[in-house]
């Protein structure tokens, strides 16, 4: 049994704080005992040492898993598997997770805490846009609805046309979709001269990608001053977006609320297994005490946040909304260049629903060369955002300008990285 807060006490009373086990000691040490008698990988990987302090123990990532086959972390049989979800695989290919019937029901459980931190209401309903199948997206959130009693209506990704019908006469509350969706939503509505404040909307639950400041109060703008932007962080390892959520009281802040009710979540050195400073951007690793199925023990997230030294009135700790990913930095003429940062600066200073891409290439002489596409009919002002660029990332793109709504638009998560360097 979890331990964790009463029901008269704030949600996340006991939770511990970042890097620290805390409560689930005793939790961690039967999860370590039984991931190496049941799961291979484990007894591989944990051969090395017989500690049984988390700290003492080596972390892994999803490369790391290479060779053990489609269900690397299953300790069950396939069979005890009460839903199965897998990886996206852009980052190779698909790993499948499975959860038994505990392993859902606290993620029911982990959604009912959640919720109890945000201002839900017995009339809302949620619309759930998220796809589903054996991404964890859908299945997830509607867990989320039914731990807190809400409607549920889930028709999966829907074009926005559609969603403008139903919003004229379908009293749902609450909206499930990624942040991409809802730049592609107000850009929509912007140009049909849809009002969207005027509209039931209240809450968006967003995540399955990062989002700029610039871009969630464009959203928020658009959507009404009363909306509120509610971050979800997650994924499929996890069980969905229950590792970490925007701080209700403030979700614009930049930070995300992290569930130390269920997990162990450290900070850590990209390149060692110790906790950064505070304020310094490190990878979320996270172990789950109380995972059966397919037990997580200092799982490299690849994702990387900054340190927050504070802990919310709710009880769970904070850290920073996420920075960038370990996957997503390009090394262009031996800088890392993170594509979160040219989307924030693209977000900021285009027309609002103008498209960007970024196209790497390596000419004749072997130089990386990095290419800006931005929609746009001044060249004077691309040329001066090519300087703002270059001043943030240190690396000098080639801007080309090209003709606004002639760029891809995204309803799911947005690829505007293409790299086409030869593999060295």
């Amino acid at each position: 049994m979890k331990p964790g807060p009463t029901p008269e006490g704030p949600a996340g009373a006991g939770s511990p704080r970042i890097n620290e086990v805390g409560i689930h000691t005793d939790a961690v040490a039967e999860l370590i005992e039984r991931a190496r008698a049941t799961v291979p990988f484990y007894a591989e990987h944990l051969a090395g040492t017989g500690a049984t302090e988390l700290s003492e123990l080596p972390t892994f990532n999803k490369a790391d898993l290479s060779g053990h086959g489609r269900f690397p972390l299953l300790a069950v049989p396939l069979a005890e598997c009460y839903r199965v979800s897998a990886t996206s695989g852009t980052t190779g290919p698909p790993l499948f997770f499975g959860y038994d019937e505990a392993d859902w029901a606290d993620v029911h459980e982990q959604y009912a805490h959640i919720g109890r931190t945000m201002e839900l209401r017995d009339d809302d309903t949620l619309l759930n846009m998220l796809g589903g199948g054996l991404w964890v997206g859908s299945p997830s959130l509607e867990a989320f609805a039914h731990a807190n009693d809400l409607g549920l209506v889930s028709p999966g990704p829907t074009g926005p046309d559609q969603l403008f019908d139903w919003l004229g006469d379908m009293p749902v509350t609450l909206l499930a979709a990624t942040p991409s969706y809802m730049r592609l939503l107000v850009e929509k509505a912007e140009a049909e001269g849809i009002d969207l404040a005027a509209g039931p909307l209240r809450m968006g639950l967003l995540g399955g990608e990062g989002a700029t400041p610039a871009l969630r109060r464009r959203v928020v703008d658009a959507m009404g001053p009363d909306f509120v932007w509610q971050e979800l962080y997650g994924s499929t390892e996890t069980g969905g977006p229950v590792l970490g959520w925007g701080p209700p009281s403030d979700p614009l802040a930049g930070h995300l609320l992290i569930n130390t009710w269920a997990f162990v979540v450290e900070i850590l050195h990209t390149d060692r297994d110790e906790p950064v400073a505070p304020g310094e951007v490190g990878e979320i690793t996270i172990t789950a005490p109380y995972r059966r199925a397919c037990p997580l023990i200092r799982y490299r997230t690849r994702d990387l946040a900054r340190t927050v030294d504070t802990v919310d009135p709710s009880g769970f700790p904070r850290i920073s909304s996420l920075v960038g990913r370990i996957d997503d930095a390009l090394k262009v003429r031996g800088a890392l260049v993170y594509p979160s940062v040219v989307e924030e600066i693209a977000v900021e200073h285009l027309e609002p629903g103008a498209e960007w891409r970024i196209h790497l290439t390596r000419d004749v002489g072997g130089l990386d060369v990095m290419r800006i596409e931005v929609e746009h009919r001044d060249a004077d002002f691309i040329e001066e955002l090519g300087r703002i660029i270059h001043h943030r990332i240190k690396v000098r793109p080639r801007m080309e300008m090209v003709e606004p709504g002639s760029l891809e638009r995204f309803a799911g998560k947005a690829k505007r990285v293409k790299d086409d360097r030869p593999r060295d």
